[in-house]
């Protein structure tokens, strides 16, 4: 089993405390193990959410480092695996929570070799709000979906596309060898990017049981502009992303069909409609996708 793990958990205005203390106490169980727990704080300005990041500096092996603000999210996780002490890291998202209770010692006993990457997956967790925020919240719903999309049968088969880096256990040597693309300077598809680089590269992902849950969701408006922005950046990377959007992949059917006028007459006519039901408390996620379309396709300029 691997004895060594630096686990980097990056924030911006998040609270990640009950994650840490989470991953401490299993850290504890384990005999033998070195690891550190860092909180990398990429420039927040909330001082309660930096005060209670600070606060795990409490417990052995737990530090907080105040990276300053990067130009973006690739550049920023770059430095936070600089940050890094052990051969071995983890890096978590700080708004999850571990799903099993040996979630840490699942990793260490993957059988993953040096220069190589696990990828756990991620699961979605609304607690006793989940049917409300299922009528509700777009992202709650959305992610809830996609769930299925998630699972470790449905990674295995496409292991490279379906990477993302909320959850990922990997040999320091593997972002020496292939970094974050700091070309990346908007919102998204950082994580998509890395996957098609490592598949590049020859750095085998293995996909395990062992995921994450999402328990936070932002509101629809704020949901909305975040992914105006991840649209914006497939935009700028389409060329580079074919075989890894489904959105490029439906954009690419609609072409050859001839069938994008349809989707700009739809925008023309009804892209304030859709926006206001997305906005609203009964959101449809059909509607979303057809909003996905209007958006990209009018160059993510609504």
């Amino acid at each position: 089993m691997i004895n060594n793990l630096s686990i980097l958990i990056p924030v911006y205005n998040d609270v990640a405390a009950p994650l840490v203390d989470e991953l401490w106490r299993q850290a504890e169980t384990i005999k033998g193990l070195e690891y550190e727990i860092v909180v990398f704080d990429d420039g927040s300005d909330d001082p309660s959410a930096i005060a209670c990041n600070k606060a795990v500096c409490a417990r052995h092996r737990c530090r907080y480092v105040s990276g300053g603000r990067h130009t973006c999210r690739a550049a920023m996780r770059n430095a936070m695996a600089r940050e890094g002490r052990y051969e071995w890291r983890l890096m978590l998202d700080a708004r999850v929570r571990p799903v099993h209770g040996d979630f840490i010692r699942r990793y260490l006993e993957s059988g993953v070799r040096r220069g190589e990457v696990a990828s756990g997956g991620v699961s979605v967790d609304g607690g006793e709000a989940s049917p409300r925020l299922y009528r509700e919240n777009l992202r709650f719903r959305y992610e809830k979906h996609e769930e299925r999309n998630h699972s470790l049968e449905a990674r295995l088969k496409r292991p490279y596309a379906s990477f993302r880096t909320t959850n990922f256990f990997h040999h320091r040597s593997v972002l020496e060898r292939v970094p974050y693309d700091e070309r990346v300077t908007t919102y998204g598809y950082e994580d998509v990017l890395l996957g098609k680089a490592l598949r590049e590269a020859g750095v085998k992902v293995t996909h395990i049981d062992n995921p994450v849950a999402y328990t936070s969701f932002e509101g629809n408006a704020k949901y909305l502009a975040k992914l105006h922005e991840a649209l914006f950046t497939l935009h700028g990377f389409a060329a580079e992303l074919q075989g890894y959007s489904p959105l490029l992949s439906a954009v690419d059917s609609l072409r050859r069909m001839r069938l994008l006028w349809l989707v700009r007459l739809s925008g023309r006519f009804f892209y304030g409609i859709i926006r206001k039901n997305l906005e609203g408390r009964r959101p449809s996620l059909s509607l979303l996708k057809v909003y996905k379309l209007i958006v990209y396709e009018r160059g993510v300029s609504g």
